[in-house]
């Protein structure tokens, strides 16, 4: 696999997770305290302060918030599947999990293309990892592996552990000049087939009252131009995970969402310079002569050419969202939503979900 990109920026994510693991019993910590205070000094049974009586109460539950979110369950005799592994995520999500001891099924979109990155990820894992053919939007494909999982599970195993859907695939460039057909593809991959393997594969996770998680990206919360469809396709998969994880709720299944950085995680529809010049003449073409006159040729090809930046240049360092994933699977109460991207990509998805729109607009757009 490609190196990753370094980053000198520190990894905060671990921080902000705690806080929001934190935040519901420092609260409830304060309002006991006061509310207990007030009983007693009413009552003259005790003169004991509220800022004490919330000091011993926030020890307890601090202490005990923080020993639930560092339980980790046992790998031994747990089976995880996760899809998409001809990706930098799936591939290193696989390797890590079969190295803490986890039956992992491996899935990737074209076994005869990504033959060679099949063979050297069975080559770096143990035998427990099984290397599939599996294209989500392929109905065959999705039974057929489903048959081999559960035919394969650990001895002793009730279903499967963990499902990781961290296939994707992007298309860039306005919403306006995207052909139907592309459309529907970004739809098909990033949305429609995720649901439809998650009704498939359901039953085999309710008998190990595992947890189903789905990567996201920061972009399903950050409005941004000539991302429009991931920006749709991202928000659709996260407003479709909230609603599963309600009601998964009466059979102790976790659905966890894992909004990755602004990063390509997967495939990409247009994938170099070439493949560029290529596919935008294509949009070009398609688009209808009044668009393409009130747009000028100049500015389609401008655009065009500034997706670069999105797809080309040093990989990004995805050890952060290596550790979330892993977490996902390995913590006993995963939480229900993880963030792993930069502190200005957080800000931005800050003001975005709790500023006027009009401010979004100055301060990213114009």
């Amino acid at each position: 696999m490609p190196p990753s990109k370094t980053t000198d920026e520190p990894d905060d994510s671990h921080t902000w997770e705690l806080i929001e693991r934190c935040f519901l019993p420092i609260a409830f910590s304060h309002a006991i305290a006061v509310t207990l205070g007030t009983i007693l000094n009413t009552l003259g049974i005790s003169q004991t302060s509220s800022f004490l009586l919330f000091l011993l109460f926030l020890s307890l539950s601090v202490g005990f918030t923080l020993f639930y979110h560092n339980l980790k369950v046992t790998a031994a005799g747990k089976a995880v599947l996760i899809t998409g592994c001809e990706s930098r995520v799936g591939y290193g999500l696989a390797k890590r999990l079969d190295e803490l001891g986890f039956t992992v099924f491996a899935g990737f979109e074209d076994s005869s293309k990504n033959h060679e990155t099949m063979m050297n990820l069975k080559g770096e894992t143990s035998a427990r990892l099984h290397a599939l053919q599996l294209d989500i939007t392929n109905e065959h494909d999705i039974h057929s592996v489903f048959l081999y999982v559960n035919e394969n599970l650990p001895d002793g195993a009730p279903g499967l552990w963990a499902m990781v859907h961290a296939n994707t695939w992007i298309a860039l460039g306005e919403c306006e000049w995207i052909p139907q057909s592309v459309f529907k593809k970004s739809v098909d991959i990033n949305f429609t087939s995720i649901a439809r393997m998650t009704q498939i594969f359901l039953p085999l996770i309710r008998r190990c009252k595992g947890r189903i998680v789905l990567v996201s990206n920061i972009l399903a919360r950050i409005p941004s131009p000539v991302r429009g469809l991931q920006c749709a396709s991202g928000a659709a998969l996260e407003a479709w995970g909230n609603c599963l994880r309600l009601e998964m709720r009466r059979w102790g299944v976790d659905v966890v969402i894992v909004e990755t950085g602004d990063y390509v995680a997967g495939n990409t529809w247009l994938k170099n310079n070439v493949g560029i010049l290529n596919q935008s003449r294509d949009m070009w073409i398609q688009l209808d002569p009044q668009t393409r006159k009130e747009y000028g040729e100049e500015l389609f090809q401008k655009e065009m050419l500034s997706l670069e930046k999105y797809i080309k240049g040093p990989d990004a360092d995805l050890t952060t969202v290596q550790r979330v994933l892993t977490d996902t699977i390995v913590k006993t109460f995963p939480l229900k939503r993880y963030a792993p991207v930069t502190r200005k990509e957080r800000l931005q998805a800050f003001v975005s979900d709790h500023f006027p729109k009009s401010i979004y607009d100055i301060i990213y757009v114009d």
